[in-house]
């Protein structure tokens, strides 16, 4: 498996004809310029990265299709699998010949609404301890919501999973899952053995 990470601002001058139709159709509708950057970096890297991993790209756009959750793959390819995640300033783009889920967060404030929202009721004992000792929960959330998102694109289900009934432990039979992290920023990957 192969990690890539690079700053969206590698791609600011990214010839988008070559990002794949779907992509650039959404170009046009984003009214947020990072979330365009974003877009247009996931695209480029995703070219960059299966170019390196043997994927002849060619000089026109990749052919891509997407299942019902929105995961892409390669038209008429089986192999190999890819998943893009971008926050903040960053994408990454993971790529093995087994199916792959990556996640990269910036590590920020999380509501307890939304930890209402995806922890599962173990991991939410363990936040509200951490809430209650006022030690920063920032970090934890970010990790587990990074953990359950790479996991939910691993299993093709994307942001439509529930992430309460969706717990690392339950995949680690079964997935390699490695997360790095920084001050900034924490990236998880899942793929299967």
């Amino acid at each position: 498996m192969r990690l890539y990470v690079r700053k969206i601002e590698e791609y600011a001058d990214a010839d988008t004809l070559l990002l794949e139709e779907q992509r650039r159709r959404r170009l046009s509708g984003f009214r947020n310029e990072n979330a365009c950057l974003q877009s247009i970096a996931a695209g480029m890297l995703l070219r960059e990265a299966l170019s390196d991993y043997g994927y002849d790209v060619g000089e026109k756009p990749l052919e891509l299709v997407y299942e019902e959750n929105g995961k892409p793959s390669l038209a008429g390819e089986t192999d190999p699998h890819f998943c893009l995640s971008h926050s903040g300033s960053l994408v990454v783009c993971a790529v093995d010949d087994v199916p792959v889920g990556v996640d990269v967060q910036v590590v920020r404030k999380i509501s307890k609404r939304v930890a209402n929202r995806i922890l599962a009721p173990d991991e939410l004992g363990k936040f509200n301890s951490f809430s209650a000792k006022n030690e920063s929960t920032d970090r934890y959330l970010t990790v587990l919501w990074t953990e359950k998102e790479s996991i939910a694109k691993l299993i093709g289900k994307g942001l439509s999973a529930d992430f309460r009934n969706l717990s690392a432990c339950d995949y680690r039979l079964y997935t390699l899952m490695h997360t790095v992290g920084s001050e900034e920023y924490v990236i998880t990957v899942a793929c299967s053995r």
